[in-house]
């Protein structure tokens, strides 16, 4: 060993040495304080501009542990490079500086030559696109401006997944340009450069569509998925005026009504031939078409409430269609015709005594059918599993009883002069009203780690239920995808569901909605606006599997419209009847058919084909013949004359006009063969022309391809 010259002991520490040494006992001694030193966390960070970032020191062996804190050597920093307070708390600046390294510096206040540094990387900020102008375009060049915050020199503006040629005019706005090659919504985000490049999590949405190159069978089928049918006028309109612009109308037209049945109806086919009168002459074709697919999601049933709870219950359905989703359940719990339908109306609050608990049937439908589902959703519809592989469920029975309880101390709407009551007797007109010491106040476990405090009053519970449920995450997938269903295609991919879903949450869709989750607005822009809702307006970018069978109502409806017939409503009511789908009569709280029934033999799902046997695909046929051959009732009527100068001249191009208003042009080349063939067979001349025209509407009209739209 080298020569080693021990340092001389000091104090207590020496003496301590000199006892160890001589007792030879002592192992491990070493001095209790620790070497002077600063260490900081993080040593290194990546800092977006504009984000703060919370460095902390640790100083060893100094009586003081106060530092001072600089940024590239400031004390404290600067706007340039960044500020840092007392605390270590680091607020980037502004603006990238250049180079965009800083250095982060903690100094000892008792000894300045100790420090520590951490090396911090300044990166671009998140971009947040705010609004885009225009927010529709045609198809071809088009040039957009892009407002929002945070955009960085070099920010492109992505259309889709294409990048546009962007200019950079300042933090808050850029300009693009570009080619639209298809009709449909389009997300416009935008993407900030390196250092950090990344994409906003905002987004808008960009209606392009057809414009002059909008094709008569085009618009035919957008109006298939957002009314009860075309007509020739409506397309002709709607082919100048553009999709977007049509929504925006229908939103701000007036709504369609029920009248109140007197108290002394019974039938409830009055009601019913309203529905159909409204269906098929009613200039509010949106808002209809929205509030029947919310009346079979949301289901009551003139089978159990009578004319009188029936007639108002679609009122409500028709003045929330453009709404929010949260208003609707709110106004659907509180009708009296729900209440009475799935028993939440008189539902008291337990008695032990007389061991009676909470009824349970609208709290389970509620979660079951109207807002969550069984089990639990990604944010794209698809189903969460578990470590097994197995959907989770999305609540338990526990989670039942407590909402039943939640929903307990409502009774009928108080009469107009009548005093309140506990049980107040029958009355369909307004919500339903609260007894509060019929109402369980004890506290509730709800969902999302939500409890509802005791003590709370039966409005309270409700809001607080109710809110629960529209906050949960199920929620927005689980109504996207029956709200598609019921308007555009039975097999909607996750993507679609998806995008519909992220707009449920945003309230947001391009210039449509409120900001608010849950705006009804903006879902049904996105649903029929979206690319895939929009592929199959050109028939050579169909997907076989898009679409859906034409349930009933819609199947009578379609063909009412199309050919102008004027109705009474009580031939589409009986015709709709034979075909197994009385309109406000389903046959229990789960519609006319679920929305997950598939297809036997196939992966598809097709709702509406739970109806369909051979009685009723019999009777569809009949139903066409005879409004085509002969009558559907007196109160129909209907005139094809029109068409039969066509068949007198042209039969090629009375094919071509019924292909585009009855199958948006996607009428097969087999089965156009079948038809022109079948219809020149019909001897010409001028008392047979309206033969051959009826010959050819029947055709199309019976044919599979008409009863499935896609």
């Amino acid at each position: 060993m080298g020569n080693l010259t021990p340092q001389r002991p000091h104090g207590a520490v020496a003496f301590l040495a000199v006892l160890c040494l001589a007792a030879s006992g002592c192992v491990g001694l070493t001095s209790s304080s620790p070497a002077p030193g600063i260490t900081m966390t993080p040593a290194t960070a990546s800092v977006r501009v504009g984000d703060p970032q919370q460095f902390s020191v640790k100083v060893t062996g100094l009586s003081s542990t106060a530092v001072t804190w600089a940024v590239n050597g400031v004390s404290g920093g600067n706007s340039t490079v960044g500020t840092i307070d007392s605390d270590g708390l680091y607020h980037s600046p502004g603006t990238l500086p250049n180079p965009n390294a800083v250095t982060v510096r903690a100094s000892s206040q008792a000894n300045p030559s100790l420090e520590a540094t951490s090396t911090v990387t300044l990166e671009n900020p998140v971009p947040v696109v705010g609004s885009i102008n225009p927010t529709t375009i045609g198809l071809g060049p088009f040039s957009i401006e892009v407002s929002g915050s945070d955009y960085a020199a070099g920010a492109v503006v992505m259309f889709g997944s294409t990048a546009l040629t962007t200019t950079f005019v300042s933090a808050t706005e850029l300009t693009a340009t570009g080619n639209a090659t298809a009709a449909g919504s389009v997300v416009v985000t935008v993407r900030n450069p390196d250092p950090g490049v990344i994409t906003s999590a905002t987004s808008q949405s960009l209606f392009v569509t057809s414009g002059q190159a909008a094709t008569a069978a085009a618009t035919a089928r957008f109006l298939e998925e957002a009314t009860f049918g075309p007509t020739p006028a409506l397309v002709n309109q709607v082919q100048q005026t553009g999709f977007a612009s049509f929504l925006n109308d229908q939103f701000n037209a007036p709504a369609s009504t029920y009248p109140d049945p007197a108290s002394t109806v019974t039938d409830l086919t009055p009601t019913q031939e309203v529905f159909f009168t409204n269906a098929v002459s009613g200039p509010d074709q949106l808002r209809q078409r929205v509030a029947f697919a919310l009346s079979e999601i949301w289901v009551t049933s003139g089978n159990a409430i009578p004319p009188q709870g029936m007639a108002p219950y679609m009122r409500l359905l028709l003045q929330d269609a453009f709404t929010n989703y949260r208003t609707i359940m709110q106004d659907v719990t509180l009708s009296p015709a729900m209440g009475t339908y799935l028993n939440m109306v008189n539902n008291d609050k337990p008695n032990a005594s007389a061991n009676t608990h909470a009824n349970e049937n609208y709290a389970r439908e509620l979660m079951q059918l109207f807002t969550l589902g069984l089990y639990e959703l990604n944010p794209d519809g698809s189903l969460q599993l578990d470590s097994s592989n197995n959907p989770i469920p999305t609540y338990g029975q526990d989670t039942v009883q407590a909402m039943a309880r939640a929903f307990t101390g409502w009774t009928y709407p108080t009469q107009p002069g009548s005093t309140a009551q506990r049980h107040n007797p029958t009355y369909w007109l307004g919500p339903m009203v609260a007894f509060d010491t019929n109402h369980d106040m004890a506290a509730k476990a709800l969902l999302n780690g939500t409890t509802l405090p005791a003590g709370q009053t039966a409005a309270q519970d409700l809001k607080g239920a109710l809110d629960d449920l529209f906050n949960h995450p199920n929620m927005a997938p689980f109504v996207s995808k029956q709200l598609i269903q019921h308007l555009v295609t039975s097999n909607p991919s996750a993507a679609y569901v998806g995008r519909v879903a992220d707009a449920f949450t945003t309230g947001s869709f391009g210039s449509f909605g409120s900001r608010q989750r849950g705006d009804m607005k903006a879902v049904i822009t996105a649903i029929l606006m979206d690319p895939e809702a929009r592929r199959g307006d050109d028939p050579n970018t169909a997907v076989p599997t898009d679409g859906h069978l034409r349930e009933p109502i819609l199947f009578i409806a379609n063909l009412l419209r199309a050919f102008g017939a004027t109705s009474d409503g009580a031939a589409p009511v009986n015709s709709a009847s034979n075909l197994s789908q009385p309109p406000l009569r389903a046959p229990s709280v789960f519609n006319f058919f679920p929305p997950n029934y598939q297809i036997p033999g196939t992966s598809l799902l097709g709702p509406e084909f739970d109806l369909q046997t051979t009685a009723t695909s019999l009777a569809r046929i009949n139903f066409v013949n005879s409004y085509v051959f002969g009558s559907i009732g007196s109160g129909t009527t209907v005139d094809f004359t029109p068409y039969a100068t066509l068949a007198g001249t042209d039969v090629n191009q009375l094919v071509n006009t019924l292909n585009a208003l009855l199958l948006h042009g996607a009428l097969s080349s087999s089965a156009r063969a079948s038809i022109l063939a079948a219809v020149n067979a019909v001897p010409s001349g001028t008392n047979q022309n309206l033969n051959r025209a009826k010959a050819a509407i029947y055709l199309i009209a019976s044919s599979s391809q008409y009863q499935v739209e896609q």
